[in-house]
């Protein structure tokens, strides 16, 4: 499914080509290291970093998460392995991302990790 809202997202212009190879680069690594064990399990998260990346490329800010989501993202028993993944992901294009949008990542990557 996210292959085909990728697709869509660049034949409408959302996204660019190197975003969508970046994206898909992404869902080979969480599948290769069983992160998630089908597709589907990333489709929000890989979505968000698609945009994350063109709003990267644009310089356009997303508006921070509430304090309240923060500190429930950092109390997370997942949060450090968030982290850590998240680093690993980042490698791939080596992109630097805007910590508001890091910590959507990260709140998406706990979810990731608790549908173990």
């Amino acid at each position: 499914m996210i292959k085909e809202k990728l697709e869509i997202l660049v034949s409408s212009e959302v996204i660019d080509e190197e975003t969508r190879s970046y994206v898909l680069k992404v869902l080979d690594y969480l599948l290769e290291k069983e992160i998630i064990s089908e597709v589907g399990q990333a489709d929000v998260f890989l979505t968000h970093l698609a945009m994350a990346d063109m709003r990267r490329k644009k310089n356009e800010a997303v508006a921070s998460l509430d304090e309240f989501i923060l500190s429930e993202i950092s109390a997370d028993p997942k949060y450090i392995h968030s982290k850590e993944l998240w680093q690993d992901l980042e490698v791939i294009a080596d992109n630097k991302f805007e910590e508001a949008e890091l910590d959507y990542f990260y709140l998406h990557i706990i979810n990731l990790l608790k549908e173990d």
